[in-house]
């Protein structure tokens, strides 16, 4: 049986084995069937009462990790990483994992918040992974990403442009040099937006457009970086109407705005020294197209 303790083991193939927690990764790995070849990255094998009374999944980063360039490194632990965690997400009894993050802490916690995700519409769920935790930036970064999914996932009648942008506000609540800008159709009348507004004429939702402004560059005044994703919340595809098979991944229609929020957010909680738009710019919008002459 599995303990209600777990580690996570990432470990290079050609590099010598030492020691962590007690755990000898090459040696364990010479004692699966692949033993005698060196494992590809990702690949897993967990071990019972290693060491005692602790369940170990131990995860290859691939063979001559130590010679690759710095980024390529960094993908390789969150795929090693990645591959354990879910390894151990069957494993009921497990309640706490802890991961050896020492070749890349940053690429550790991503990999391993972003393996945990589920998403559900059951209520009061238990999460494994808790954002109100200080977190290090890896954290901030994987919880952005896992918004992204979580909003592109959400069915389309709960996750309307009026429900996006509610949420969007919950989310960067409290977050310093944020302001959230939500726009109504009377604006978008004014503005000429004539081909935004008629996205909506098929239901009785209304238009949004959302505007995300960061300001955290210490010149404030510094030419803005900026960000547009399409939010189209479902896309039905009009009078040519799509085929009924794939009519229920148009929910993801708003994948592109859904990817700049968690951008924002992510930009946000870190705190990085850049500015997004303000009001006479291109901003992060739940819609955006061309107006008619």
């Amino acid at each position: 049986m599995s303990s209600s303790q777990a580690l996570i083991v990432p470990f290079d193939p050609s590099a010598p084995s030492q020691a962590v927690a007690g755990v000898l990764p090459l040696q364990l790995w010479s004692l699966t069937p692949s033993g005698d070849k060196a494992p590809k990255a990702g690949a897993t094998a967990t071990f019972y009462n290693t060491p005692a009374s602790k369940t170990t999944t131990i995860s290859s980063v691939g063979d001559g990790f130590a010679a690759k360039a710095g980024e390529v490194k960094r993908e390789l632990v969150r795929k090693s990483v990645g591959a354990a965690v879910k390894e151990l997400k069957a494993f009921d009894g497990v309640k706490e994992v802890v991961v050896d993050a020492s070749l890349d802490p940053h690429a550790a916690a991503v990999a391993a918040h972003l393996a945990l995700y589920k998403f559900t519409l059951k209520t009061n769920v238990p999460s494994p992974f808790d954002p109100r935790n200080a977190e290090p930036a890896g954290d901030k970064i994987a919880f952005s990403q896992n918004l992204a999914r979580t909003l592109a996932e959400y069915p389309a009648n709960m996750i309307t442009p009026t429900a996006f942008t509610e949420r969007v506000r919950r989310e960067f609540e409290g977050i310093a040099n944020v302001e959230i800008v939500v726009r109504d159709e009377a604006w978008g009348a004014e503005k000429g937006m004539n081909v935004f507004l008629s996205v909506t004429h098929g239901t009785s939702e209304p238009a949004k457009f959302l505007e995300i402004i960061y300001k955290g560059a210490a010149d404030k005044t510094a030419a803005p970086l900026a960000f547009v994703g399409k939010g189209i919340t479902f896309d039905s595809g009009g009078i040519s109407l799509k085929p009924g098979a794939g009519m229920k991944l148009m929910r993801g229609d708003m994948g592109g705005a859904a990817a700049v929020v968690s951008a924002a957010l992510a930009i946000a909680k870190l705190q990085l020294p850049c500015n997004m738009p303000g009001s006479s710019a291109t901003k992060p919008g739940d819609m955006c197209v061309s107006s008619t002459p």
